[in-house]
């Protein structure tokens, strides 16, 4: 019994990755033997009935793969068979089945002096129908960007439909058995090679369908006046379209853009006005510019804040995944306890050259290093006792001796850091007895650092 594959999962998307390329090919080969071979080949039917099995395969994959419903995914077999068979069975099913194999065995039979194998190969052109299902797919997908997604499933679509129409150009002409005034015979395509015919073709269609039109190819009979006609209406609304939608990505980029890089100069015109040095204007700018680039300047705990508690719990494990593995405080704690702790952690970034604390200060933080370099500072001389790197903390003796700190912590480079105020440290020290004994186990595990500092009698 086939299992129920998950929408999301790697297969599915290597999967439609792999079917969206068959079916571009697809849609490559059927029309270009129609237009310019005209006749069934032993090596096109072999390429084409190879992508078959692989559409009928993709018709029991469907009908095993969940699909999602007002946010919710569904695993039923029986409700993801019936969606499908009310969707998408018949259109994958005429578009997998080889419906010209009837005439497979007289190849000669045919329509207009092309075999009736090739026109109903047609049929499988409706596989485009899948492509945008997979697109729709990708763009739920939380990793991918739905806008430059949608300018790739454009482009790909104007493409596919020039070739399209470029392979349509040219068999009006051999339809209409290359009358004297047609195009091909003007070009003297009709006795050209098969590719020079597809690029005069496809030329021709990309300069209509763009409205360029540099009138070295032009229609001089009705059929192909008409046909004009139909491209230029299609390549005018199908461009602006896709033009629409790249000017409204690029306005939506630019928006969020603009509107942090505009709070900037807000805060640098304030500055200067109030007689703020040059230097302190500039790490101000430095810090905007690297929270834009590491993080398009979203502050994470607002946006995390308004996931629901268990949902938050999930994607701070995720982001704090590296300290939960490193520092010996979460190794000791409960599942419960480690959760408390997860979600009391608050992001915070420093740039370089910040104290964060200064001597005398009181502890009132543990700062887990997720990411950077601190130094610990002699603040009087300038002397660095040492340096933390990511994965170290520092913080969590000042609060338990409740002693005042007898050095500086300053950043050598930019530093993210997840911190652990003091008044929810009591708090959830009040609500777990069993925090403290984790608390001594993780000074039992002082690093070679921390043991140096405190003989110096150094606390931070």
């Amino acid at each position: 019994m086939l299992k129920v594959i998950n929408e999301y999962g790697s297969f599915r998307i290597r999967w439609d990755i792999f079917i969206s390329i068959l079916i571009v090919l697809s849609i490559i080969i059927i029309p270009f033997q129609l237009a310019f071979i005209h006749e069934v080949d032993l090596t096109g039917s072999i390429l084409i009935y190879a992508i078959d099995l692989f559409f009928i395969l993709a018709i029991v994959i469907n009908r095993r793969t969940s699909y999602r419903f007002a946010g919710e995914e569904i695993t039923d077999k029986r409700q993801i068979n019936t969606r499908y068979k009310r969707k998408d069975f018949v259109f994958d099913l005429f578009a997998a089945l080889p419906l010209e194999i009837i005439f497979i065995l007289v190849p000669e039979v045919g329509f207009q002096e092309i075999s009736l194998v090739l026109w109903f190969r047609l049929i499988r052109l409706i596989r485009i129908r899948q492509l945008f299902i997979i697109f729709k797919r990708w763009q739920r997908l939380y990793s991918i960007n739905p806008g430059f997604l949608r300018i790739a499933k454009f482009f790909s679509v104007i493409m596919l439909l020039s070739h399209i129409i470029a392979c349509g150009w040219y068999l009006s002409a051999f339809l209409s058995k290359f009358p004297e005034k047609s195009w091909a015979v003007l070009e003297n395509i009709h006795i050209s090679d098969v590719f020079t015919q597809y690029v005069r073709s496809i030329y021709w269609t990309i300069t209509t369908m763009t409205s360029v039109g540099y009138g070295d190819i032009v229609p001089h009979l009705n059929y192909e006046y008409i046909f004009s006609i139909i491209a230029m209406l299609i390549g005018a609304s199908t461009y602006a379209f896709i033009i629409g939608n790249i000017a409204s990505l690029i306005s939506s980029l630019d928006a969020q853009k603009s509107n942090y890089w505009n709070n900037l100069d807000s805060l640098k015109l304030y500055l200067k006005q109030r007689g703020v040095s040059r230097n302190v204007n500039s790490r101000v700018q430095n810090f905007y510019e690297y929270r834009w680039v590491h993080h398009r300047g979203i502050n994470e705990d607002v946006l995390l804040n308004n996931l629901p508690e268990p949902f938050r719990l999930e994607v701070m494990q995720e982001l704090t995944k590296e300290l939960l593995e490193e520092v010996p405080m979460f190794k000791y704690c409960s599942r419960q306890l480690k959760n408390v702790l997860i979600l009391a952690l608050h992001a915070e970034t420093f740039n370089p050259g910040s104290f964060i604390s200064r001597t005398g200060d009181n502890g009132n933080e543990i700062v887990f290093i997720s990411k950077g370099i601190i130094q610990v500072v002699n603040e009087p001389t300038g002397d660095i006792y040492c340096e933390l790197e990511s994965g170290e903390y520092f913080g969590n003796l000042s609060i338990v001796l409740q002693e005042k700190r007898t050095a500086a912590i300053r950043t050598k480079t930019f530093c993210e850091t997840f911190i652990l105020d003091s008044n929810t440290f009591y708090t959830i020290k009040k609500s777990f007895p069993e925090f403290m004994d984790v608390m001594k186990k993780m000074s039992a595990e002082k690093s070679g650092k921390t043991n140096q500092l405190l003989m110096d009698g150094i606390i931070i």
